[in-house]
């Protein structure tokens, strides 16, 4: 997998830390400059397409209880998700969105197997804002509210002030910087779950380091 040319791991060495900031475009691209010291969030602002939005509808339709979480290398995505998602028109398209994702994520980082969890959410997961201790996470919304987040910069001038929030959207792929990546105790990005609040829930993937 090509999509995102893997860049040489690094540390920030400096005494004098830069001030966060967040990258975003519509290039994947743009996943990569996760690895700059100033970055705490990466942002790949992309739409779904047609077929895969119809099978979300059709998704959202069935009885809940889609849950996995495994840990997986990533060619091992495509067949276990087979055997998870209903069949149906569009079906493919999510599975190969996600072992894309998956393939960028674990090329990215050098890693072999990736936690991953693909679960229907009817409620809040974590509706409190806080901090990973990892080092990192690769989250995406297919259906319903996107993940709520709050830029470092925000949360130091307003401390407790947290209605202004921000918010990633649906098909938005996103990596989070928490405070177990090198460097970045006490810069971790501020994120919480969105409230669900219509009968349909929300598709929530996240993809999580193993090595």
């Amino acid at each position: 997998m090509n999509a995102i040319s893997n860049p040489p791991r690094h540390r920030h060495n400096s005494a004098v830390l830069p001030e966060l900031s967040v990258a975003a475009g519509d290039d994947p691209r743009v996943l990569s400059r996760f690895y700059a010291a100033s970055c705490n969030l990466a942002i790949w602002q992309r739409p779904l397409s047609s077929s895969l939005r119809r099978y979300l509808e059709q998704l959202a339709q069935q009885p809940p209880g889609l849950s996995l979480r495994c840990v997986l290398r990533p060619d091992e995505a495509a067949p276990e998700l087979e055997r998870k998602l209903p069949p149906g028109a569009g079906q493919d398209c999510l599975i190969a969105d996600i072992e894309l994702l998956t393939d960028m994520f674990a090329c990215l980082f050098e890693q072999k197997q990736v936690g991953m969890r693909l679960e229907w959410l009817h409620r809040a997961m974590c509706p409190k804002f806080h901090v990973d201790r990892l080092p990192c996470r690769l989250v995406t919304t297919y259906l319903g509210p996107g993940t709520h987040w709050i830029s470092h910069e925000q949360r130091q001038s307003t401390p407790g002030n947290e209605r202004d929030f921000r918010q990633l959207q649906a098909g938005e792929v996103a990596l989070l910087k928490g405070e177990g990546w090198f460097g970045n105790e006490g810069r971790g990005l501020v994120h919480r779950s969105p409230e669900v609040t219509d009968g349909a829930g929300r598709l929530f993937l996240s993809l999580d380091l193993m090595d």
